[in-house]
This record gives C-alpha cells, structure tokens and sequence, in this order.
C-alpha cells in the first residue's frame, strides 16, 4: 500500500517535469527502470562513483533526510564523500541485501545494511527513471532490521 501511494506521490511531482534532455545517449534510454536501478545498485555497492553518477540525469534531485542535492557536480561530491568515509572506517563498507522492482517510470530498493549484524539497518530507495536516466532520487533508512538484543 505504501509503495503504491509513494508511486502515486511521485508520478505526480515528475508528471510536469520538462522533456528529457535529448543529448543523452540512445543506449542508456533504452534501459528499462529495473536496468537503471538494479546497475545503480550494483555501481553503489562496489563503490564504483563514475557508474553511480552514470544513472543520473544532469539535473537529477537526491532528496534524504538530512540533505537535498541536485545536478551531477553536487551529487559527485556527496557519492565522493561518501565513498571516502566508508574506506577510511576501521570497520568494513556495509554488505546490503537488496530487492529491486520497477513500477513504468518508477523504481524501488528495500535493502537492508550489514543483515544480522547488530546495528543493521533497513530502508528504501525509490527513483523517478525516465529514458535510462534518474530523474529523481529519494532514500529513507527506516532503523533497524534486527531487534535490539
């Protein structure tokens, strides 16, 4: 029910957007929302920052709970500080268990950080795709997967 209601909200926000830029590249407007998710997913985790931002349109929204970027240059600095921080850790980069699905122009992600491990958390990821590129991102942790021991 949630999901149908956040699929709603979203195609509503994006209903009026412009057209898509048309420089971008034939191949990646034949990916289907699913593909574009599932490799951002796939980029992400192996922390690959040039295919992370590869998925995104020029102009894309990442909206989370403490922060709002837009366009390409502020979401490199965000991935590269990121990515940064989870190298410099003493403890290893989260492992995350994800499903990905794909709704037309939407996409989700519940995926769930470090599973079993205490301080595992949950939440999804949901993305406004359109012609093989995000268009709109939003992340929201939801606490912890497992209950407190």
């Amino acid at each position: 029910m949630r999901r149908m209601i956040l699929a709603c909200a979203l195609m509503a926000i994006f209903a009026a957007f412009p057209a898509v830029n048309s420089s971008w590249a034939q191949d990646a407007a034949e990916r289907t929302s699913q593909q574009v998710v599932q490799h951002h997913l796939d980029a992400f985790t192996h922390h690959d920052l040039e295919a992370v931002l590869s998925d995104y349109a020029d102009d894309a929204i990442f909206i989370a709970p403490k922060s709002t970027v837009q366009g390409k240059a502020a979401l490199r600095k965000m991935f590269e500080s990121f990515f940064s921080g989870a190298g410099n850790s003493k403890t290893p980069a989260p492992v995350f268990n994800a499903t990905v699905t794909a709704d037309g122009d939407v996409g989700y992600e519940h995926w769930v950080s470090d599973p079993g491990q205490p301080g595992s958390m949950q939440g999804t990821d949901a993305f406004v795709v359109r012609h093989g590129k995000i268009l709109f991102h939003t992340v929201v942790g939801v606490g912890p997967a497992t209950p407190k021991q």
